[in-house]
Formats: structure tokens, C-alpha cells, sequence
């Protein structure tokens, strides 16, 4: 009886062991390269970059005269924009949201001929979390890298992993390891992960 029981006490640890990796595997995401997010990677240049909630933009409509006026993205990615339904912007650039701005004026018969151009004023925040002094949300800046969103938030615990770092873009539903460079670039909306060293 002794013999059975520990036969099957052994079969289900080693079940809740490997439903465990199982679990750890469908979380986990695939290591990158940090030359993908440097500070002078093509795709994080003002032309490419994508609008996120807490971006702060100016939209000009060009008609008789020009109308200037400024909008937060709001937490569902959209714009209040008068007269108009509220027009989404997220994951788009600049020129993708003047466009989606301009057509929603002539599907509305306002504006049917106007031209919009929309500018960014103040960027949304990041966010850093785990072994790090001061977990929280921090305002952005052009040119934010790791090492200074580490800065900001006080620095490492005594217990973080200084060779990796995990990052969520605002548009990811799953977060990205990185090998830790100073020249990892950060954007609006990130979510940065300072892991546990493991020993």
C-alpha cells in the first residue's frame, strides 16, 4: 500500500511539473535581437512612430481658414473629435490618423474638402515594473532609453537580473526579452519588466 501510494504521490508531482513547464512555455516569447529597438532603428523615427493612449496631438484642418485644435488619445485609442464620432487612432502614424480623420469628416458631410495634418505635443507614459526602486508610471521623452527608464525609476534592487530585460509594447498583448543594452529604445505605452536574477 506504502509502495502504491508513493507511486502515484510521484506520478502527480511529476504531472504538476510538467503542466508547470507546459505554463511557463505558452507565457515565454522568444528572445530578440536589441539592434531590432536602438535608439537609431529606422522604425522608432517620429515618421514611424505609432500613436498610443496619453499621446497628446494637434490637428489642424486646413479649409478657409486653418482650425487648430488638440486632442488626447484616449484609453480605447480614439479622438474626440467635434461634430464627429469618436475617431480612432491607435497603432497609427501621424499620416494614418490625419487620413482616418479627414475621411470621417466627409463621411460626416463636414469638411469635404479640407486637408488635416495631426502633430504629436506630448507623448503618453511607460511604465517599469519588478526589481526596480520605484515601480510606476513615467512621463516619456524622444530619445528615452532602458538605462534612463531605469534611472527614473530608481535604479535596480539588489535582487534584479541586469543581463535581461522584458518589454511590452502598447500595441503587444505578450511581453519580449531582450539582452540589456544601454541603447534599447523606449516608447509611449511600454510596460518594462525588470526580472528576478535567478540563481
Amino acid at each position: 500500500m506504502n509502495r502504491i501510494s508513493f507511486a502515484t504521490t510521484t506520478l502527480l508531482a511529476l504531472s504538476l511539473g510538467l503542466a508547470a513547464c507546459s505554463s511557463d512555455r505558452l507565457v515565454s516569447v522568444q528572445p530578440k535581437d536589441p539592434a531590432e529597438r536602438t535608439l537609431t532603428s529606422n522604425h522608432l523615427g517620429t515618421a514611424a512612430y505609432r500613436l498610443t493612449a496619453g499621446d497628446r496631438l494637434r490637428v489642424t484642418v486646413f479649409d478657409i481658414a486653418a482650425e487648430i485644435t488638440e486632442y488626447t488619445v484616449d484609453d480605447t485609442g480614439a479622438i474626440a473629435v467635434h461634430a464627429l464620432k469618436p475617431v480612432g487612432v491607435k497603432g497609427l502614424s501621424t499620416r494614418e490618423a490625419a487620413a482616418a480623420i479627414s475621411n470621417a469628416f466627409a463621411k460626416a458631410n463636414l469638411y469635404r474638402h479640407a486637408r488635416v495634418s495631426v502633430d504629436v505635443v506630448s507623448f503618453g507614459p511607460f511604465y517599469v515594473m519588478g526589481e526596480i526602486t520605484k515601480p510606476g508610471e513615467f512621463a516619456y521623452r524622444p530619445g528615452m532609453s532602458l538605462f534612463a527608464a531605469v534611472a527614473l525609476a530608481g535604479g535596480h534592487t539588489y535582487r534584479a537580473n541586469k543581463r535581461h530585460v522584458f518589454i511590452r509594447r502598447a500595441a503587444d498583448s505578450v511581453e519580449t526579452e531582450y539582452d540589456l543594452t544601454s541603447d534599447i529604445a523606449i516608447l509611449p505605452g511600454d510596460v518594462v519588466r525588470i526580472p528576478e536574477l535567478e540563481l
